[in-house]
């Protein structure tokens, strides 16, 4: 599948079809990795708990902040 970068804001982006979702089972506001790996991008959906261990793992102090 060819798929060609559409302008989104100021950013940039390329648009999955639903049904490349559907066959994934991946929910419209699912997170994703990207990741660099041999001259390409490789995108990996996340599970909610993966999400969120990054997110703590990232901002550890901050979050350890706003809990006192």
């Amino acid at each position: 599948m060819i798929k060609q970068l559409q302008k989104i804001g100021n950013s940039r982006g390329i648009i999955i079809d639903r049904a490349i979702l559907d066959l994934l089972n991946v929910p419209e506001d699912s997170s994703f990795e990207v990741t660099q790996e041999n001259g390409g991008l490789f995108l990996r959906p996340l599970s909610v708990k993966e999400a969120y261990e990054q997110v703590a793992k990232k901002h550890r102090k901050s979050l350890n902040k706003l809990a006192k």
